[in-house]
This record gives C-alpha cells, structure tokens and sequence, in this order.
C-alpha cells in the first residue's frame, strides 16, 4: 500500500503533464493539408493559387524575388497571417504542413529547382507548368474538385485586363 501511496503522485504528474504539456508536438488539434501549392509571386500563378486557396482553403508556398534579386518565400495559410520563412527551413515547414500531395504551380521558372528536389523525395509532387494558364487552371480546379476554378481564373484575367493589369 506505501507504494501505492508513493507512485501516486508521480503517476498524476505524468497524466497530467501528457495531458497537457508539449501540445506543440501534438498533432490531434491540427488537420493535415489534402494539397500544398507552391508557387511564384506572378500574376497568372499568383491568381490562380490564390483562386483556389479561397475555394478550398488549402496552404501555398509563395516564392518571391525581392528588389536586390535574393528569393524570399512565405507561407500563406487559408485562415492566418502570412508568414516569410527562411531558404533552410523551406523542408521543414513542408514537413510540418504534411500535405498529401504537392502541386507545383508554374515549373521551375516560378520555383526554384534545389526546392522541387528537395520535395520530391518526401512528397507526391505534380508540376503544372503549360504556358497556357487556362490549362493549367483546368487541370488544379480537377485536381481540386472544383470545376468553376477555370471560369473564375479566366473572368478574373479579364477584369484585370480591362482595368490595365498586364499579364506577366
């Protein structure tokens, strides 16, 4: 019985240490991403990813070249702040976002090759780099499920380019 009596404390540390500490390396309270799209800060892509983020709510990996020509990437979750993210933790947010599947979004002209390989061995990768932009928005709004993607990409182009937005 004195053992009893003298595990027990150790014992309710323990439960309630587990059931409450380290919740950062928990992973119940988060949903794993079905898709991550990855992609560059371009009008085309840039349009297309954010049409289908707003859809269906899934993350993107934005590549951007600032004025001095050095890559800066962000993460743009669905429902939070953007957040920039430096070249050597690029794997390490993929990993943490854990997505079923990756699409790249414009090839390597939008997304560095050193980062596609370093995806590729983790993850399903798919490339969607037609120079045709209505194309590829076909095949994401497919892959997505949602089948308006094409004719939302293609209205919102159009009002851009009324309105003097070019399409580079």
């Amino acid at each position: 019985m004195k053992k009893f009596f003298f595990l027990l404390p150790f014992g309710l540390a323990l439960l309630l240490f587990s059931s409450t500490g380290c919740s950062a390396f928990r992973r119940e309270g988060r949903t794993r991403a079905n898709t991550l799209m990855v992609t560059g800060n371009y009008m085309n892509s840039r349009l297309l990813c954010d049409l289908a983020q707003y859809k269906t709510k899934q993350p993107i990996l934005l590549f951007s070249l600032d004025a001095d020509q050095s890559q800066q990437i962000f993460f743009m979750p669905a429902s939070s702040k953007v957040q920039q993210i430096e070249e050597d933790e690029f794997i390490d947010i993929v990993s943490f976002i854990n997505p079923k599947r990756i699409v790249i979004v414009g090839g390597n002209e939008y997304v560095p090759q050193k980062f596609i390989d370093q995806i590729r061995s983790k993850f399903p990768v798919m490339i969607y780099n037609s120079q045709d932009w209505s194309l590829n928005a076909r095949m994401l709004g497919e892959l997505l499920n949602q089948p308006g993607l094409l004719k939302e990409f293609n209205d919102s182009k159009e009002r851009l380019a009324k309105s003097g937005i070019s399409n580079n």
